[in-house]
């Protein structure tokens, strides 16, 4: 080969040899960018293993969790136990639904709380709007409604007790009586509408005849008096109440009576309290005429303002047979007969106030006293010695049966007990830890009341509080963030029966836990691009082989072609010097 030729050849093979170097750098430097790639790939993969989402767990088990939503904590259900979680901002104001906003706007509520109106008529309207809304169903609107606001609810006020559907507390057992009382009849089934009738007492008339009433005390007079404010009524005018406003209010019934007239019913109490079949549990009103008729034909003998009163404590009776579940022995039969019994026997007790030593208004003084009396009270008119006012508290006749019931099935034991004097008295209706057991078949009216306690909480926290509309509150990733970051908290009841604003983890219920989705999603990415990084390292492997190669082959030839060369030119040096 020629100077000239070898010498091209030579620069074909350098510059081929530094193009493989460039390239083989190049190869070098991907393999590097793949390398932290793949580190990476592993360092996303390792956060996920941590990644957590929100979880409500109701039972504290774990066993049962709940992925954390904005239904889930503002809509009534089993899994929240019909209470209220609100999410709040900072400022406390409760975050809102657009739908649920929208239901407040239109109801009134302004967006610090505030109201035009009174609180059941805004509650009513609040309940109205969410179900145009989509907030809530037609049929749980219609139960609220019935048993209307409870106004202190969530702001201290005592709760439902939610560990059963059939044994109640007072409160409770009230809140139940209401619920059947108040329902649109038209709605319900006939039996239903059986013990709705039972619940409703209605003062209008005695047999077929209506009775006046009149505002001055004379012998045709008679009074419903409720809390000290006489409720009267004249021709086909009707007072209404229900078997739960004598366990509410101070409900007593008076009227005017000749002197001595009530010694009928000292006769009337003495027969019932002998008497242990056809009371009222069995054959209702005409049955305890029949019993009284049976033992000594009193009936008759009565007034039409006693007659009235009979016709009172025959509904009082007929509802409590209603509600009160009499199904589980012979025992709770014979316990409520007793209780009848006992209760009717209080009839044959009276407090004569006679006409002296107290003040010239006879009807006051005796409405007065028979709160404080198990038992008739009466006083003497100042102008008229032959006539007063006759009392007595169905309140107090109401609450007696329960306690006389509790005492039978107690096995009457020392824990209640009724005397005349009402002062010592031991009521069950003052144990607020007394169970009363119910007839609540499928437990739907135990939920329509929780449902209702739980509008009843969210609305009165909602103008306690204000609210704001929260447009994203629904998405659950937006839910998620914005409550472990505290850009929203959980507000909550404390043992006070008050809300609280708080972390969302202070509260027992609301929990963070491994998000195994997110976990198997990270790991299936993770294997994808750690497939991806690994493939193309074995392509840059074997094209670095490839290089690696033809630069050793180039290298070889690169020193032949320069030894060749450096011998031509000695060679022609040589030469010329000879």
């Amino acid at each position: 080969m020629g100077l000239a030729a070898s010498q091209a050849r030579f620069l074909a093979i350098t510059s081929r040899k530094a193009r493989c170097e460039f390239e083989s750098m190049q190869i070098a430097q991907q393999k590097l960018s793949l390398s932290r790639e793949l580190e990476q790939a592993t360092a996303d993969y390792q956060a996920s293993l941590n990644q957590t989402n929100l979880i409500f767990d109701p039972d504290g088990s774990g066993e049962t969790p709940f992925d954390v939503t904005y239904d889930l904590l503002m809509r009534p259900t089993e899994v929240n136990d019909y209470t209220p979680f609100l999410l709040s901002r900072r400022d406390g104001r409760i975050a809102l639904s657009s739908s649920m906003a929208q239901a407040a706007k239109a109801a009134g509520i302004k967006e610090d709380g505030s109201i035009t109106g009174s609180k059941q008529e805004v509650y009513m309207a609040f309940l109205d709007a969410m179900v145009a809304t989509g907030g809530m169903s037609e049929t749980a609107a219609r139960s609220a409604k019935a048993i209307g606001l409870n106004e202190s609810a969530g702001l201290g006020g005592e709760l439902l007790d939610k560990t059963t559907a059939y044994e109640m507390t007072l409160g409770n057992l009230i809140n139940f009586i209401d619920l059947k009382a108040n329902t649109d009849p038209s709605y319900l089934t006939e039996d239903e509408k059986r013990v709705h009738d039972a619940l409703n007492i209605t003062i209008n008339s005695v047999n077929s005849g209506a009775i006046e009433f009149k505002s001055n005390l004379d012998a045709s007079s008679n009074y419903l008096v409720i809390n000290g404010t006489n409720q009267s009524n004249s021709g086909d005018n009707e007072i209404n109440f229900t078997l739960s406003d004598l366990l509410t209010e101070d409900v007593t019934f008076a009227y005017t009576t000749e002197k001595n007239r009530n010694s009928i019913w000292k006769k009337i109490g003495a027969a019932l309290g002998s008497v242990l079949t056809g009371t009222v549990l069995f054959g209702g009103y005409k049955g305890l005429l029949d019993l009284m008729n049976y033992k000594m034909g009193g009936y008759g003998d009565l007034s039409a303002q006693e007659q009235q009163l009979v016709t009172i404590l025959d509904k009082m009776f007929t509802g409590f047979s209603e509600i009160l579940d009499t199904s589980q022995s012979e025992m709770d039969v014979t316990a409520f007969n007793y209780a009848v019994q006992e209760t009717m026997n209080l009839l044959s007790q009276t407090k004569d106030l006679g006409s002296r030593n107290h003040s010239n208004d006879a009807f006051n003084d005796a409405i007065n006293e028979a709160n404080n009396y198990n038992g008739f009270v009466t006083k003497a008119a100042s102008k008229n010695k032959n006539f007063g006012t006759t009392a007595i508290s169905i309140s107090g006749l109401a609450e007696a049966f329960l306690t006389f019931y509790a005492q039978a099935k107690g096995g009457f034991s020392d824990d209640y007990y009724i005397r005349q004097d009402g002062n010592k008295s031991s009521y069950v209706t003052d144990d607020q830890g007394y169970y009363y057991r119910v007839k609540n078949g499928d437990a739907g009216t135990s939920k329509e009341m929780f449902e209702s306690e739980f509008y009843s909480i969210l609305f009165n926290n909602i103008l306690s509080n204000g609210w704001y509309n929260n447009l994203y509150i629904e998405d659950k990733e937006y839910l998620d963030n914005a409550i472990k970051n505290g850009q929203l908290f959980v507000t909550t009841m404390n043992g006070d029966g008050y809300y609280y604003q708080d972390r969302y983890n202070a509260n027992g219920y609301i929990m963070e836990d491994t998000d195994d989705d997110a976990i198997a999603r990270a790991e299936r990415e993770f294997s994808v691009v750690k497939l991806k990084i690994e493939a193309k390292e074995e392509q840059l492997d074997l094209d670095m082989k490839q290089l690696d190669l033809e630069i050793s082959s180039l290298t070889t030839e690169y020193d032949t072609v320069k030894s060749l060369i450096n011998k031509n030119v000695e060679k022609t040096f040589t030469m010329f010097q000879g």
